[in-house]
């Protein structure tokens, strides 16, 4: 597995990075021990905000995509440890769901750490379907219209590319943009 440290928004001395990069190992090895090294990859960000020290950690595992973000007034290895805790409840889900649908046997190689995991309901059901007429907006007029309807995201034809895409408000207060390739 692969660690790659991002802390150009913080300040926070080379030791504490060394010191993040062996916890993050050692919690996280045993996870991906099958795994090719180049095709797990930990990316870990952390940012200094005022006096709240924010760790994002992403982990790209197969075909997904697992993500922890935690703030603390203390420390980055405070927050590290948070999102390392919510990282690892992910993982461990992502792992017993692959399991599953492959029917796999698990053995004392590949077996995850017994935890406490809420179980999630295996289908999803639907309880409101929406439709409207999507017109083509620039993306400005798109998140005019979501902060208008007081929404958190807003899907529209971009005007300028033809693609269908969705905005979305940040945490931090800024927007982002999702474009669908098909």
């Amino acid at each position: 597995m692969l660690v790659k440290l991002n802390t150009k928004d913080a300040n926070v001395a080379d030791r504490t990075a060394k010191t993040m990069e062996k916890k993050l190992g050692a919690r996280f090895a045993r996870y991906f021990r099958e795994e090719p090294e180049d095709k797990t990859t930990l990316w870990v960000k952390v940012s200094e905000k005022k006096y709240l020290t924010k760790v994002e950690l992403t982990i790209s595992y197969q075909n997904y995509l697992l993500r922890a973000e935690t703030t603390d007034k203390k420390s980055a290895i405070a927050a590290l440890d948070k999102a390392m805790d919510v990282l690892e409840r992910q993982i461990v889900k992502c792992k017993t769901k692959l399991a599953r649908g492959r029917h796999q046997t698990i053995t004392e190689d590949t077996a995850v750490p017994a935890m406490e995991v809420e179980e999630e309901p295996e289908n999803y059901p639907i309880v409101r379907v929406k439709t409207y007429e999507m017109k083509p907006l620039s993306v400005q007029d798109a998140i005019l219209h979501m902060n208008m309807l007081t929404h958190n995201f807003y899907m529209f034809k971009n005007s300028e590319n033809g693609k269908i895409c969705t905005v979305y408000k940040r945490n931090d207060g800024d927007y982002g943009l999702i474009e669908a390739e098909v």
